[in-house]
């Protein structure tokens, strides 16, 4: 299918406006990849015709297409593992005990957000990780009720499969061991669901980053992994603000491996866990970074 330079240019700034995604001069290939069969089920027979389509009567629907094809939902269980590690030893255990020093009165959950959680793999981790650490703690320790987990992504389609928690096998065995499969998820014909356990922790919602989204309310921990790679600084900049306003005193920031704020934002104190850089809106004395 035939995509001249003007409609490649109208369709990286549509994708740029519509969900921040920025596409280089480099990316025709992207464009032709994710995008031709939207515009082959609408009769077009170029990108010039799609273009035509967008602007008219038909623009509400192509351009939620076009945010379904054009996003990436590259995720896994423990993804990467090691910021996994991070919240395991360091950044979960912080919060517990920063939880405690609220009066009963005063104590909530402890909210976690995973902003672009694409179909699901890594909140269900999260949620894995907060059974076994209370699994492991005292009985005094904290327990699951204590946290609660919010994911959300800008594609309906991944967030529709997130809510299901079904995976098939060989997507739950990618991250996951054979004895956390068997106790968080149980068969159900040819894909593995979520437990219980697990579901009753979690919150989907959709979510545009940028579109405001401070009403989604405060948070402890934000992980925003693998998604600010996709942006413009100024767009980098305008999230990140709005992510410092949401955390409270001392709540944590991760990115993914190949993210970070330099340039971005110098609002955040940047702590390294082992191979883990993580940003904190104060320093902590109480941390013990051993790793």
């Amino acid at each position: 299918m035939e995509l001249t330079q003007a409609a490649f240019d109208d369709l990286r700034r549509s994708i740029h406006r519509l969900c921040g995604i920025v596409l280089n001069d480099d990316k025709e290939y992207l464009i032709r990849h994710r995008l031709e069969p939207v515009a082959a089920r609408c009769g077009c027979h170029n990108f010039d015709e799609f273009c035509a389509k967008l602007a008219g009567g038909e623009a509400a629907r192509l351009q939620e297409a076009i945010v379904e094809a054009i996003t990436t939902h590259e995720t896994a269980f423990f993804r990467d593992q090691h910021p996994f590690d991070a919240l395991r030893q360091q950044i979960l255990p912080d919060l517990v005990r920063n939880r405690r020093k609220e009066s009963n009165r005063t104590r909530r959950p402890i909210r976690l957000w995973c902003a672009g959680a694409a179909t699901g793999q890594e909140p269900y981790s999260l949620a894995v990780l907060i059974h076994e650490l209370a699994g492991a703690s005292r009985a005094d320790g904290p327990q699951p009720d204590d946290f609660s987990i919010l994911a959300t992504d800008v594609s309906a389609t991944a967030l529709a499969t997130a809510k299901t928690g079904a995976y098939q096998q060989r997507e739950i065995e990618r991250g996951l061991t054979a004895s956390q499969i068997h106790k968080y998820f149980e068969l159900c014909g040819d894909r593995w669901v979520a437990r219980p356990m697990l579901r009753k922790l979690m919150e989907f919602r959709r979510v545009n980053l940028i579109q405001p989204f401070s009403s989604l309310g405060a948070f402890d921990l934000i992980l925003c992994r693998n998604v600010l790679i996709y942006f413009d600084e100024a767009t980098r900049r305008k999230i990140c603000d709005q992510f410092h306003a949401m955390l409270p005193e001392g709540g944590w920031l991760l990115l993914g491996s190949a993210e970070n704020l330099y340039g971005v934002s110098d609002r955040f104190l940047s702590v390294r866990f082992g191979k883990t850089l993580v940003y904190r809106k104060q320093s902590s004395p109480e941390i013990d970074d051993s790793s």
